[in-house]
């Protein structure tokens, strides 16, 4: 997620203050470009990853493949919009974005 539309592509829209991701390696980026706390597992080539922004509280989600991974990142700024969705791939990546489906049960269990 990012609150910037407007960054240096050849970086990482969360090096900054403006942006929150998770990384494919089961790691947690927000405000750095190379470090962040562990978080979920590890993916890449295949599977589906949910992402629920709930704006009311200030959190970011994230499940892969149907297991909900916890909270990611509680933060005042993520109740303040706009914020975009973001996505970064790397080498031959590729994905499919849907957006506007209700959250499943697993983000409220």
């Amino acid at each position: 997620m990012t609150k910037n539309r407007d960054f240096d592509l050849k970086t990482s829209f969360c090096n900054y203050s403006t942006g929150w991701a998770f990384y494919g390696i089961g790691q947690l980026r927000h405000c750095d470009g190379a470090n962040g706390p562990k978080y979920g597992k590890t993916f890449k080539r295949s599977g589906c990853l949910g992402v629920l922004l709930d704006m009311n509280k200030g959190t970011l989600s994230f499940s892969i493949d149907g297991e909900f991974l916890g909270t990611a990142f509680e933060d005042e700024e993520l109740k303040k919009g706009p914020i975009y969705p973001a996505i970064a791939l790397l080498h031959i990546a590729g994905c499919t974005l849907i957006t506007g489906n209700p959250a499943p049960a697993i983000f409220f269990a």
